[in-house]
């Protein structure tokens, strides 16, 4: 499969920055998460991930670490009202990409995943076994692909909020046609003020500025 049909490649190869880092060194540090850590690999084997974080760098790395598998979305502010015992075990959840300040929300018997370090590092917790993982030295990215080719008809995300299931096709397709009718630049930034409720939001804010290689800054202003 060419990489590039994936959403976490397809973002890394235009070059463009999330809260100052390149995405290239997120998505590679999400890479470098899986290749180092066998307890999250047996975690996710067969099952997805979830992500329970603010909009932001970590928020990437997450993706590339999601092992191929569709990655459920699942929002802060509506997991600190409603416990998310059900809907993990609905969606069939391996472990949980977070930080500190939400781990609380997850239940104790998940395994997850602290990113407020990345991506110089991560902490697992899966399996019985707690590790800290280097993510400062990546491994190499092989980024060579058809920038415009179709995306992959896997599904890349999960959307808890409505249901939707997203492949990589849907968000890179839409990405490209909102760079186009936008006319975007790699001089374009963008506010990403928070975690995608719909495909329209997330790639408004955050796919098609990272496509054409400009910048995403969480919250606040540019």
């Amino acid at each position: 499969m060419d990489p590039l049909a994936l959403l976490p490649y397809a973002l890394a190869a235009a070059g463009g920055r999330v809260a100052g880092h390149d995405v290239t060194a997120l998505v590679a540090a999400g890479v470098t998460l899986l290749q180092r850590s066998a307890p999250l690999v047996r975690a996710l084997a067969g099952r997805r991930s979830a992500v329970l974080l603010p909009p932001g760098a970590a928020w990437l790395v997450a993706l590339a670490a999601s092992d191929g598998r569709a990655m459920v979305v699942l929002d802060p502010h509506e997991a600190a009202s409603t416990p998310l015992d059900a809907l993990l075990e609905t969606q069939g959840i391996g472990a949980v990409f977070t930080n500190r300040a939400l781990l609380s929300l997850v239940p104790s018997d998940v395994p997850y995943v602290l990113l407020d370090d990345a991506p110089r590092q991560a902490r697992v917790c899966a399996n019985g076994r707690d590790s800290e993982v280097d993510l400062g030295t990546h491994f190499a990215l092989d980024l060579i692909g058809d920038s415009n080719g179709d995306g992959s008809p896997e599904e890349c995300l999960r959307l808890a909020r409505r249901g939707d299931a997203l492949t990589h096709a849907d968000i890179l397709g839409a990405g490209r046609r909102v760079m186009h009718e936008r006319g975007l630049t790699p001089l374009h930034r963008a506010v990403w003020t928070a975690v995608p409720a719909s495909l329209e939001d997330f790639v408004q804010c955050v796919v098609a500025p990272l496509l054409v290689g400009g910048g995403v800054e969480p919250g606040g202003s540019v």
